[in-house]
């Protein structure tokens, strides 16, 4: 045998012996002075049952004890934790832990998660591969269900948005959610945006909605609600609804100049609306009266297209009312505007009278902040 032949033989069984070796699943989470949380969902997650997996936690340039608390951690050879370190920034952390880890699927998890079910791993890779082998193919992304953990009294909002979350509809999946697919799907659909701070989320989930299918996992997962409870509730789902009027209409420009869009969640503090509305004012408006008539015209797409939701909330607040919990299966209303008024929604005239109501609504905000 020739020293080549040697070489790619022993190189062959160091492969396949890794291949051996590999877990099945990586658990990547980014974390930024997470020293708070990130414990938490570490004893979760060596907690989980049935399923072998790696955990590699990527760390942005921590000030904090988030180092520290991952290399004292005490259980972690039995979930094969690695600490590893990026530049800063949510997507690039993501897209650096997947490039260093081994696992033929990932799983993207915000350091604030919580996962009370020992067997949620184990029960939601059942889910996958059982829904590849319906789809013939790996073109499969799936998310769970979310509940938010709060300090404060619950108020009926987060009701309706954890109900959301069971849907597989566009502008219902988030990062906090947890993220689950394929290596190579990942791969396919080129890994998180890292040209935004934020928003890495949203546009993956459009571009699995775009090419493949979104998968509701069995169980659910649970998150802080520190950011909502800081900044203020109503707050941020305004500041929310304008990232993604702009992110849909291409209109980077506000994305880029917006000041402390994601602060981190240490730095946190009550969110001033006011220099978002008038940076938001100056975008839509900026470029003349022509370019602002359009503009406004397809933010009028853009919430006709997301109608839907009001019709989604009725059925919540009856559901609530009834004691029913998130998810539960029985959104009649829902089934009604899908059924008969869904396919009105695309009427120029919808869409402009649509536009002229958001119109109302933002300059009731524009000039009352």
């Amino acid at each position: 045998m020739s020293l080549s032949s040697m070489r790619y033989a022993l190189i062959s069984r160091y492969n396949a012996r890794m291949l051996l070796q590999a877990p099945p699943l990586s658990v990547i989470i980014p974390a930024l002075n997470e020293a708070g949380a990130l414990p938490w969902l570490l004893q979760d997650l060596a907690k989980q049952k049935d399923m072998p997996f790696e955990t590699i936690v990527v760390d942005g340039g921590s000030t904090d004890d988030t180092k520290a608390r991952c290399e004292n951690f005490p259980g972690r050879e039995k979930i094969r934790l690695r600490l590893t370190s990026s530049p800063a920034g949510r997507a690039a952390q993501m897209n650096h832990g997947a490039a260093n880890s081994t696992g033929a699927d990932l799983l993207f998890l915000h350091a604030d998660t919580r996962m009370h079910s020992p067997k949620l791993l184990c029960n939601a890779q059942q889910a996958m591969n059982q829904s590849r082998l319906a789809a013939h193919g790996n073109r499969v992304a799936g998310h769970f269900p979310l509940r938010f953990i709060t300090t404060q009294s619950t108020p009926a909002n987060y009701y309706f948005y954890e109900s959301k979350t069971h849907l597989n509809r566009p502008d219902c999946i988030n990062g906090d959610q947890g993220f689950w697919l394929a290596r190579d799907y990942f791969d396919y659909v080129g890994g998180f945006d890292e040209s935004l701070p934020f928003m890495e989320d949203a546009r993956l989930a459009a571009r699995i909605f775009s090419t493949g299918q979104w998968l509701t996992l069995p169980g659910e997962i649970a998150t802080s609600a520190r950011r909502f409870e800081t900044e203020g509730f109503a707050r941020r789902q305004i500041l929310n609804a304008l990232l993604r009027n702009f992110n849909a209409l291409g209109i980077e420009e506000f994305l880029h100049a917006a000041p402390a869009i994601y602060q981190t969640q240490d730095k946190t503090s009550q969110l001033p609306l006011r220099p978002f509305l008038t940076l938001a004012q100056r975008q839509m408006n900026g470029d003349g009266f022509k370019t602002a008539v359009q503009r406004w015209q397809q933010t009028g797409a853009y919430a006709a297209e997301n109608a839907w939701q009001l019709a989604f909330a009725l059925d919540c607040q009856r559901k609530q009312i009834q004691g029913l919990p998130p998810g539960e299966n029985n959104a009649t209303r829902l089934a009604f505007y899908d059924k008969y008024l869904a396919r009105h929604t695309t009427r120029p005239a919808v869409k402009a009278l649509t536009g002229l109501f958001t119109l109302i609504w933002f300059y009731s905000l524009f000039l009352k902040k």
